[in-house]
């Protein structure tokens, strides 16, 4: 019985991290008996994204392999990924992936933060377009979502059978040019039409290497300090008022049962008069 074989499609605008020799090495030490790898003659070498998917889908097609796993070049995968074809392989899927974060502007914002490149579909607008939203991360546990980034994903030669070429591209504004769609995004719109939805395996979460701007990633780190200081203050602000008025009443009845205990003393008075200790202060 032959073993599934998973076509390594590695897109690269010329670098690579010398980590995917490495992982690559362990995969097939790890996978041994169970997946076949197979590495393509040469690295898709195109600028633009989209042409470089759909050269790997096409030479992926040509050949004899099963799955096919994009592994973008920055990108650090796990030496467990292929589990979600060996641990996971009674679950149906026709793609599945590995989160990594992003360095992105949160929505509506220009203030930069980390996100996490694992999608949840918003319910449709009033023209009917569907749109996504940045799903949580948990870093454990398996989850159906509505879409994955390209960057570290496994598809089935099956899924491609499904859909019309192009399977990857940007969409344009076609006056400024400027990207309203990128390849990956349009890519889990297509599967969301079909009802297909990706396997995430949050244990699974990727390295992603990014030049960062140094004042905005420390802008970040104060801005998520903050937050989790007011987050923590409401949190425990209810309780925190709670035991102060619990501390208070307590006080308040010791005193009051102190002084009921001090009245109930009897004292004498010079001329000899024994009266209560609240008549003699």
């Amino acid at each position: 019985m032959s073993l599934p074989k998973v076509f390594l499609a590695l897109p690269s605008t010329g670098q690579r991290e010398d980590y995917h020799t490495y992982v690559i090495d362990q995969w097939r030490k790890r996978y041994e008996g169970e997946l076949e790898f197979v590495l393509p003659e040469r690295c898709e070498n195109y600028f633009m994204h989209d042409f470089a998917r759909n050269a790997y889908v096409e030479r992926f097609l040509e050949s004899e392999c099963d799955v096919m796993l994009f592994l973008d070049s920055d990108v650090i995968p796990p030496e467990h990924l292929f589990d979600l074809m060996t641990v996971h392989r009674n679950k149906d899927w026709l793609i599945a992936g590995a989160p990594y974060p992003l360095w992105l502007a949160r929505p509506c914002t220009s203030d930069m933060a980390v996100c996490y490149s694992a999608y949840k579909g918003n319910a449709p607008d009033e023209k009917g377009h569907h749109g996504f939203q940045m799903a949580l991360v948990p870093q454990q546990g398996v989850e159906w979502l509505d879409g994955l980034a390209t960057g570290c994903l496994l598809i089935r030669r099956e899924l491609f059978s499904k859909l019309e070429r192009p399977f990857f591209e940007f969409k344009r504004n076609p006056k400024t040019m400027e990207v309203i769609e990128g390849e990956d995004l349009g890519f889990a719109l297509k599967l969301q039409k079909l009802g297909i939805k990706y396997l995430c395996d949050h244990g699974m979460v990727c390295g992603h290497y990014k030049r960062v701007n140094l004042l905005e990633v420390q802008n970040y780190a104060t801005q998520m300090s903050n937050e989790k200081v007011v987050s923590y203050h409401e949190q425990i602000k209810d309780a925190f008022q709670q035991a102060v008025q619990r501390a208070a009443n307590e006080g308040y009845q010791k005193g009051l049962q102190a002084g009921r205990a001090e009245a109930r003393v009897p004292h004498k008075t010079q001329s000899g008069l024994i009266l209560p200790a609240s008549m003699t202060s």
